[in-house]
């Protein structure tokens, strides 16, 4: 039987393919996983030089705390885990809303898995040309499946966004490798770039989910950058977007924060509860 295009919105055709996405889905996700957890702890084994563990680079003003990132990933995994397992059920429509995104949860993973063999190997180039496809096809399911039940959209396209956009800059700031003063400065600027990512997520779809992210991986760069550089504008700027991207977040969570909505359920940024 022929497949359907993975990335349209054929309903049919998903359902059709069901088994396909189960299979690629689940493996897809091992691969990223058990690659990711491997190389945090271990470098690469190649004969080669300028190999590294995933948090075992030199230190640039774009360096996230590991404690908060592996926190970070550990919930992700877990909500990840929750969604694949949503593909398994009887519930038909739970399977239809985790297999509309399948494809691109799919092509996230591999995505991924190809970013940490290429980032702990030195190809920091290569690495962020990867996270620049993966951005860009994190973005298009963002933008395509806004509505789609929280934990689908936290697990497939919220949470691995966020976390993508953080690793664009931090993946940037390894390649340049620049620390003269000018790049300093650039960073400091640089930084407030994550309240304007934040902010529009808050204020085009009211997405509070981009927001904590945001604010949660702020407070890790805000850590890792006081242990790094305490005479430095730089941690007190990622403080203050963690600060001010939070609160910005609950003000949106908060019923009626936008005035009275007409429309049942207009400040969520989902329009389904169950998954």
């Amino acid at each position: 039987m022929a497949f359907s295009n993975p990335f349209s919105r054929d309903v049919e055709g998903t359902r059709r393919n069901i088994t396909a996405y189960r299979v690629l889905t689940l493996l897809s996700f091992l691969l990223q996983f058990i690659t990711t957890l491997y190389y945090t702890r271990n470098a690469p084994t190649d004969d080669h030089t300028g190999h590294h563990t995933i948090f075992q680079y030199h230190s640039t003003p774009f360096t996230v705390s590991y404690i908060f990132v592996s926190i970070y990933w550990v919930v992700l995994w877990i909500m990840q885990m929750v969604y694949v397992w949503h593909l398994f059920r009887s519930d038909a429509e739970a399977v239809d809303s985790a297999a509309a995104v399948g494809s691109h949860f799919i092509l996230y993973n591999v995505l991924h898995f190809a970013w940490v063999m290429l980032w702990t190997r030195g190809h920091t180039i290569l690495s962020e040309m990867i996270l620049v496809i993966n951005f860009l096809q994190l973005t298009a399911v963002y933008f395509r499946h806004h509505t789609a039940p929280r934990l689908v959209h936290n697990a497939v396209s919220a949470m691995p966004l966020t976390f993508t956009f953080f690793m664009l800059l931090w993946n940037g700031a390894v390649m340049i490798h620049c620390y003269s003063l000018v790049c300093r400065v650039l960073a400091n600027v640089a930084v407030w770039g994550l309240a304007a990512f934040a902010g529009f997520f808050l204020l085009a779809f009211r997405d509070y989910y981009v927001g904590f992210a945001t604010a949660f991986l702020a407070a890790g760069l805000g850590v890792g950058q006081f242990f790094t550089k305490i005479i430095a504008l730089q941690w007190p700027f990622a403080f203050a977007v963690m600060a001010i991207v939070f609160c910005a977040s609950i003000f949106t969570a908060i019923p009626g924060s936008f005035g009275s909505n007409e429309r049942s359920g207009e400040r969520a940024p989902l329009l389904h509860e169950s998954a």
